[in-house]
């Protein structure tokens, strides 16, 4: 992942989607220093999605505020006026995600603001063999972009996997990851993979990378590790090309029984 890192104001913007993601979702980190806030924003056509990944913060909208710590967070919808204040004494870092369809605009006094609502991010989770995943967005049913935190215990693998549709962007937050990449999947579903194809690069903490559809990926915990991801909205679009335990293709329904919303 190369990303572009931005001075702001309040600390500042890394740019964390890489060029392969260009033009389908906003993938951002933003540090924001103690005693900072940043600008009030609004962006009339898109949904956007924050997380903390560390410190405190307090969102602030015209109607109302609300404080968030780690792994906390809430969605800004189309129109919303809103800023992020620092309200710790260390930085606070937050990943923003969303779509890309219009213009962001940023002012000093959220003039002219409506009312609006930023509901939390979703707590929906959904059980995986080698540990599991939080479904951020899946209270915004019908936006161009999914947002989830996946968990991976220490020893465990994901499966080897392609997709038909998706593109993917995994940033690391905790712990370390062996992450198999840079092979096409064949077009033969009963093919058998040479993992020699594959590329192997260690992931650590405020690190990550893009799949693009089509290639074969798989991740190793070399501890347990926590990323945030970004896609494209196509959750159930899965290959599974080799899986320890013995999944097939697409959605799982007994990994989503007791799924909260």
């Amino acid at each position: 992942m190369q990303t572009t890192v931005i001075d702001t104001d309040y600390g500042h913007l890394s740019r964390l989607a890489d060029q392969a993601a260009d033009g389908a979702y906003l993938f951002a980190e933003h540090t924001v220093e103690a005693g900072r806030a940043t600008p009030y924003r609004t962006h009339p056509r898109d949904h956007r999605s924050f997380v903390v990944i560390a410190g405190r913060v307090r969102l602030e909208t015209p109607t109302e505020t609300r404080t968030y710590g780690r792994l906390g967070g809430w969605h800004a919808l189309p129109g919303c006026v809103h800023r992020i204040v620092n309200v710790g004494a260390e930085p606070a870092v937050l990943i923003e995600a969303g779509s890309v369809l219009g213009e962001t605009r940023e002012m000093t006094e959220p003039e002219g603001a409506t009312d609006c609502h930023c509901p939390d991010i979703s707590d929906y989770t959904v059980h995986k063999p080698w540990g599991g995943e939080v479904w951020y967005t899946h209270n915004l049913p019908g936006v161009p972009y999914a947002l989830k935190r996946i968990r991976m215990t220490e020893g465990h693998q994901s499966s080897l996997q392609s997709h038909r549709q998706k593109l993917e962007t995994n940033y690391v937050i905790e712990g370390e990851a062996t992450v198999l990449t840079g092979a096409t999947a064949p077009d033969d579903l009963s093919a058998v993979i040479d993992l020699e194809r594959l590329t192997t690069t260690v992931h650590r903490p405020r690190t990550g990378w893009t799949n693009p559809p089509g290639e074969l990926h798989r991740v190793i915990a070399r501890t347990d590790y926590t990323s945030i991801e970004v896609s494209t909205p196509e959750l159930d679009d899965v290959i599974r090309w080799q899986d320890d335990a013995g999944r097939g293709h697409g959605r799982i329904d007994s990994e989503h029984a007791g799924g909260r919303s």
